[in-house]
């Protein structure tokens, strides 16, 4: 294959082709209406043309940039119809790149639209519920066409919600925030048990371990989701355990920032080796109310934090959890 790909270097066998017109793209397709592969070797720049309902045969590379303030899901969606057909054999050596922004989107959409073509296919009667945060701070149903696609959170059956590629602050910032933490974590659960605790508990910890991490370094969380979420998770359930959460502590875990095998950040603080694989326990618990799993990190600057301890927050949906779409924003 290499050697393949020199010769076609060496002997002219690449085509750079700009699209940007109807016009243009009506010279260029064939006889089955996509694009025409003049050369072994093609390569197409263009904006909304090119992304819009034109398919390309033997597509296995595509660079995807466009960023607007919005995303809409049917536009993406339809721009991902860019792969088309294809043998099974092509998708083993297909890629797509991206940005880190872009993609979050796009799984966001791919949870969405998974989760809508579920609620259908298993019949749910009820269909799929559309939330919202009001001004007053309540959680209240929306209409979908509101949903800002880039701020939506998919919540379903035994879904895990947690921060990822964040840092931390320094050790000077925050030690005392994780200390207040520490006492407010070992006040309410000792050992390895399961223990409910209340929301506003609950909430008060996750807002103070937000405090610890640096804005400006990392990945952003949108705590203000993780809180909602876990609001109304904690509040649709049997009158009995209502305000409630499910807590599992486990302390001194040494997880790396990135992955060795990958160098993709790290998002499995909760499934440690050894027997105490936390999501296992949250799994068999979380039946009506949500779990929220707090591991507290050595945070080494080894691997790639900044020498400071800190609390890693997982939330486990239960499992009854309907279908349901939410934003912390919304479009005007």
């Amino acid at each position: 294959m290499k050697y393949e790909v020199i010769q076609a270097i060496r002997k002219d066998h690449i085509m750079i082709t700009k699209v940007n017109s109807e016009k243009d793209v009506n010279e260029l397709l064939d006889d089955t209406g996509q694009l025409k592969l003049r050369v072994p070797l093609n390569i197409f720049i263009g904006g909304q043309i090119l992304d819009r309902g034109v398919t390309i045969g033997n597509l296995i590379g595509f660079y995807y940039g466009r960023s607007p303030k919005t995303f809409q899901q049917d536009t993406v969606l339809q721009h991902s119809r860019m792969f088309g057909y294809r043998p099974i054999q092509d998708l083993a050596v297909t890629r797509f790149y991206t940005t880190e922004e872009i993609y979050d989107v796009m799984r966001k959409i791919h949870e969405f639209d998974s989760a809508l073509r579920a609620a259908i296919e298993n019949g749910n009667d009820n269909g799929v519920i559309f939330i919202q945060k009001d001004t007053s701070n309540k959680i209240i149903p929306c209409s979908p066409n509101k949903i800002l696609m880039s701020k939506v959170t998919t919540l379903k059956p035994l879904k895990r919600l947690l921060p990822i590629g964040f840092q931390t602050g320094y050790k000077t910032y925050i030690s005392k925030t994780v200390q207040e933490i520490d006492k407010m974590v070992d006040s309410f659960v000792q050992g390895n048990a399961p223990v409910l605790i209340d929301l506003k508990d609950a909430v008060t910890i996750i807002e103070k371990i937000h405090e610890t991490f640096d804005p400006e370094a990392g990945e952003r969380w949108d705590v203000k989701a993780f809180i909602s979420s876990m609001e109304y998770l904690a509040n649709n359930v049997p009158e009995q355990h209502i305000g409630k959460v499910w807590c599992v502590v486990r302390k001194d875990r040494n997880i790396a920032r990135f992955r060795k095998s990958t160098g993709r950040y790290e998002d499995a603080p909760d499934t440690a080796s050894g027997g105490q694989n936390e999501l296992n326990v949250a799994k068999r618990i979380a039946t009506e109310n949500p779990v929220l799993i707090l591991t507290r990190q050595q945070g080494l600057e080894e691997q790639g934090w900044r020498g400071a301890p800190f609390w890693w927050p997982v939330l486990v949906t239960p499992v009854k959890t309907p279908t349901v779409v939410f934003t912390s924003e919304v479009q005007e």
